[in-house]
């Protein structure tokens, strides 16, 4: 083999697994220099049961390794020891008591293990310099995730857990020192994508944080996607609101060059309330993201007018428009992470979009959709499965009814996506009250 041409060889090294590349590599010195740049998956996964921080910045260090990694998830997710036991056992409640017991006892036995490794390990934010030495080397960074909802644990029975928001736990203090300690890094970088999926909105208020944020403003220059859920904190008042929206404003006005933008609000302290936003205090009247072709907004209630006046500005470019989500909802739950209207109606709304998104490929709703005030013949309340993923791949019939409840009716957005994209008489589907199922 040690005559085969490089690029040979480096067709055999895609072809095999790690344990593969690995062995191979053993076989000669030439094997072992062209296969050096396969030991690495191009996205590197840090999380806090171990020290992956000194490992990244290792790798960043090495003149060939460093190239091999393209995007970087930080996974600051942590259990919620008490509830994360009462869940499993009854998410294990079908077996046989002796099956239950050695599953679940291996389950936390593993997960002491590892959590006691993670107590010699310094926290995230204080080893801010290190993750930015890192990011500085790592020229081919080009997508970066933080998490607080995955499990970060490969046990079969805490992931399962970690479907359960109460499973979780998080410091809202640590999580506003991790993400500024990250926000400092990705000044290094040109990052294409930027997910952030549990972020205190406090964070935008506070005037050292909010500056903190405005100083790495051409960090988000470069974004072509940034999927932001935002966790509003249980008392915030007005003039605070206020100034947590016009931080957050500024910070999605940094990234002009959006193409995909998720905007979503996960109450945590009140899991089917719905966060009042202005798209005009957000982002006034005259911005616009000019490239913006996907969008999706979760957990806010907002006014027709106002997100009628959102969606035109963007109508010339929006091809894919997705209304509400999953939300908070536990697993086998109806979605509610709807969209709720505090003025207006979704009747008026789509009847007005008539025309008004002439690229418009795809329309979703999902969850729980509210409009109109407590009057029986102006309320709309309407609960939607989901029809199809984030990622636009349908769920078939098994997945539209994965979270529905036999007890409360729920429909599917078909109806409203076909009279948004080829006109016609205006579905029987929206008459309030879900009659038409």
């Amino acid at each position: 083999m040690d005559y085969l041409p490089v690029e040979l060889l480096r067709l055999i090294f895609e072809c095999c697994d790690a344990s593969a590349i690995r062995t191979l590599r053993l076989v000669s010195m030439r094997l072992a220099i062209v296969g050096l740049e396969y030991l690495l998956e191009p996205h590197f996964n840090a999380v806090e049961w171990r020290d992956d921080i000194k490992r990244l910045h290792s790798i960043a260090s090495h003149e060939r390794l460093r190239h091999s990694t393209q995007s970087v998830t930080f996974n600051f997710s942590r259990v919620d020891e008490y509830n994360a036991r009462h869940a499993s056992f009854f998410q294990h409640w079908l077996h046989e008591p002796e099956e239950r017991s050695a599953v679940l006892q291996d389950a936390w036995i593993k997960y002491y293990e590892l959590e006691e490794k993670s107590r010699g390990i310094p926290p995230f934010h204080t080893r801010s310099t290190m993750v930015e030495e890192s990011f500085k080397r790592l020229s081919n960074l080009k997508e970066l995730e933080v998490t607080y909802t995955k499990c970060p644990y490969d046990i079969d029975a805490l992931r399962d857990v970690f479907l359960v928001r109460n499973c979780r736990k998080r410091d809202r203090t640590q999580a506003c020192k991790n993400a500024n300690a990250i926000v400092s890094a990705i000044r290094h970088v040109r990052l294409n994508s930027l997910v952030i999926d549990q972020l205190p909105l406090e964070i935008f208020r506070m005037a050292d944080d909010r500056k903190h944020w405005f100083d790495c403003a051409r960090s988000f220059a470069s974004l072509s996607r940034l999927d932001l859920v935002l966790d509003p904190p249980q008392n915030l008042l007005p003039n605070s609101r206020f100034r947590a929206i016009n931080g957050l404003g500024h910070v999605l006005q940094f990234s002009p060059n959006l193409t995909h933008l998720s905007l979503g609000f996960h109450t945590y302290h009140a899991p089917m309330e719905k966060f009042n936003l202005s798209f005009r205090a957000l982002l006034g009247d005259s911005f616009v993201y000019e490239k913006l072709t996907d969008l999706k907004l979760e957990g806010l209630s907002c006014a027709e007018d106002d997100l009628r006046a959102f969606l035109v500005k963007h109508g010339q470019t929006l091809e894919r428009l997705r209304l509400g989500g999953r939300g908070l909802a536990k697993p086998h739950e109806l979605s509610i992470g709807g969209v709720h209207l505090y003025e207006g109606s979704f009747r008026s709304l789509f009847r007005s979009l008539q025309g008004k998104l002439p690229k418009l490929q795809r329309f979703h709703m999902e969850g729980d959709m509210e409009a109109g005030t407590m009057t029986p013949n102006s309320r709309e309340l309407y609960k939607f499965h989901a029809v199809t993923d984030d990622t636009w791949a349908e769920l078939g019939d098994c997945g539209s009814k994965r979270f529905r409840n036999p007890s409360r009716k729920t429909i599917d957005c078909l109806a409203i996506e076909r009279y948004l994209l080829h006109g016609g008489e205006y579905p029987r589907v929206l008459v309030p009250g879900g009659a038409d199922d």
